[in-house]
């Protein structure tokens, strides 16, 4: 459905106690988007996977051809497939669309 598609995450909240908040953008593709359970598989571009935290809640914004939308989570699994890092996005409450005035410029 998906599949392809820009997707830019950024951390919301960190979960624990003493996490830190990250508030770099990592951009990835969608490799796959599991509808029944919610789940995106995604392709990160950046090469450190380790600073993705399984312990933050994210905000995924989907860039389309016609709209952007987004949507918040959590992590729920990150790991290499061959030359690939892969992140598994749980989404919570499903997807919302940006409206045009509060859309900022892409960086692609």
């Amino acid at each position: 459905m998906y599949e392809g598609n820009v997707v830019e995450i950024q951390m919301e909240r960190a979960i624990t106690l003493d996490g830190i908040l990250d508030d770099t953008i990592y951009n990835c593709r969608v490799a796959r988007y599991e509808l029944e359970d919610d789940f995106i598989h995604l392709r990160l571009r950046e090469k450190n996977l380790a600073s993705i935290s399984l312990d933050a809640k994210y905000r995924c914004y989907l860039h389309t051809k016609s709209e952007i939308l987004y949507c918040t989570g959590t992590v729920k699994e990150r790991y290499c497939s061959g030359n690939e890092n892969i992140i598994v996005f749980r989404i919570e409450n499903g997807f919302y669309n940006v409206p045009e005035e509060k859309r900022r410029v892409k960086n692609e």
